[in-house]
């Protein structure tokens, strides 16, 4: 049912979508819930999602209302996420291995800097851009199959569930991901070039997956208390490899980079 000021119910329930029409022609969907809140809370998240919770009871006029009253907020604050995204993939996106510089000839591996001649082999200098690409792939692989049994095996435990199976792969946009309804949890390759908190970060994350599918705030409350420093390692996993070896595995940033919120 469409509704005045160019927003709509696209599903009423306690959760549901409204439309808002933004001041540059675009539409945004808005994903809405009702929650034990005071306030109006309007978030958009690191993915560029939206989302906006309301005290329960709250019509959802009320909520349209708002959302036409923030639609200028909203606009730019997504174009602020979408910036910050591209930054992001840019940095992570960073040659593994500098040719050049102080640092010249060092890999990233598990936060540290070490030379790739040690790693890779003896001629890792003259190799080829695609043939130092796939020594540098297979050695990530190895590393995070090596690494990942103790970390399931801890966190497994710790959450009282158990992965039915682990992969590890070459994943473009994503660090880890799960189907609750198989058990089946894939983990990147590339953590490999990562502090080692970054790896028990995306394997608690994903094992909580398997009781909680969303990320709600179940979810989250349930990522903290097994893994405290998982916030911490996010926000490294937003830097380049070698930034985060730079800063010796330190998280850059406040904790919500990447999430801007409005309150009412």
């Amino acid at each position: 049912m469409v509704l005045k000021g160019g927003c709509a119910v696209v599903r009423a329930a306690r959760t549901y979508e409204l439309e808002v029409t933004l001041p540059g022609g675009g539409v945004k969907r808005v994903a809405v819930t009702e929650k034990r809140v005071r306030r109006l809370n309007l978030r958009v998240r690191a993915d560029g999602s939206v989302a906006l919770s309301v005290p329960a009871g709250t019509a959802p006029a009320s909520a349209r209302s708002f959302l036409e009253h923030s639609a200028a907020w909203l606009e730019r604050a997504l174009a602020r996420s979408v910036r910050k995204r591209a930054a992001a993939e840019e940095r992570r996106r960073e040659p593994l291995i500098s040719r050049t510089g102080a640092d010249a000839g060092t890999l990233p591996l598990w936060g540290r800097l070490v030379p790739a001649t040690e790693v890779l082999g003896a001629d890792a200098p003259q190799l080829a851009d695609d043939e130092l690409a796939r020594r540098i792939d297979a050695l990530y692989r190895r590393e995070v199959a090596r690494a990942l049994p103790v970390a399931a095996t801890r966190y497994e435990a710790a959450l009282g569930v158990h992965a039915a199976r682990w992969s590890v792969r070459t994943m473009e946009t994503r660090w880890g991901s799960c189907t609750p309804a198989t058990g089946s949890i894939r983990m990147c390759s590339r953590l490999a070039a990562y502090p080692p908190a970054c790896l028990d970060s995306v394997v608690a994350h994903e094992l909580v997956h398997l009781l909680e599918p969303s990320h709600n705030a179940r979810f989250h409350a349930l990522l903290d208390e097994v893994c405290p420093g998982n916030r911490d390692a996010r926000r490294i996993l937003k830097c380049s490899p070698r930034e985060a070896c730079a800063n010796g595995g330190t998280a850059l940033g406040s904790e919500h980079d990447g999430e801007t919120t409005l309150h009412i």
